[in-house]
């Protein structure tokens, strides 16, 4: 009987182009399972592990690292070198005292080192709010993840900061005129800059943001800012690892 199913691998050549990785060398590399980010918007945890931070160089090494339960995604182990990493997870190697985070830049996402005071921090924007059970607030986060909360009183393109052990809120800041916002896509990608102004969205329109980047000033669709901060950004956004 044939194999039912789709495949497990994806061929180099076919990855996203928004995967920061070389396309040349090993014919296939991991493919994301379905999870908390898309094939577009993530990259399989081994790949973050061999070819992004180099902590690893065969095979065999990545799966006894990852299967034993070594690797850590937002604070949990992760046995699956598929799992699906996306932006703002952060992937720690405690036996090495590493922590990772995963942000935006023109070439897809990228790796950023992250300090003991942050590693249990993450950004998250909120995608949806509707009302649970009891009539409270419930906020799905980008990541998959949801909160119930009566006292944030903030809307979908919004951001919180997340303690990832307890979900607990550290902090929130809103996609509005004179908050920072991180471009997410394109060539500006990782450029942090003061919304000047956010316009609503029409029939033929969607919500445009005027935002002030270092390169200039530009009209962004919404759903490619990410608000961060009000004078500064809430978590360290970094250099890329090496």
């Amino acid at each position: 009987m044939g194999k039912k199913g789709g495949r497990n691998k994806l061929k180099r050549l076919s990855a996203p182009r928004g995967w920061d990785i070389p396309r040349k060398g090993e014919r296939f590399v991991f493919k994301p399972l379905p999870g908390p980010h898309g094939t577009s918007s993530s990259y399989p945890l081994g790949v973050v592990i061999r070819d992004l931070a180099s902590m690893v160089q065969t095979g065999k090494e990545l799966k006894q690292v990852v299967r034993t339960g070594k690797v850590l995604v937002d604070g949990r182990p992760r046995k699956s070198s598929s799992f699906p990493v996306g932006l703002f997870d952060l992937v720690e190697l405690p036996s090495e005292g590493i922590t990772y985070r995963l942000v935006p830049s023109p070439k897809g996402l990228r790796l950023s080192k992250v300090g003991k005071d942050e590693a249990a921090k993450k950004l998250c924007s909120i995608r949806s709010k509707s009302r649970a059970a009891g009539g409270h607030f419930q906020y799905g986060l980008h990541d998959g993840r949801s909160i119930v909360d009566d006292t944030l009183a903030l809307a979908p393109g919004d951001s919180v900061l997340l303690e990832v052990g307890t979900q607990k809120v550290l902090g929130k800041v809103k996609l509005a005129k004179d908050s920072l916002g991180l471009v997410l896509s394109g060539e500006r990608a990782g450029q942090v800059g003061k919304i000047v102004d956010v316009k609503k969205g029409t029939i033929s329109r969607e919500r445009m943001v005027k935002i002030s980047l270092p390169s200039g000033e530009a009209e962004i669709p919404s759903r490619l800012v990410f608000p961060v901060g009000t004078t500064e950004p809430m978590i360290g956004l970094g250099v890329s690892a090496a």
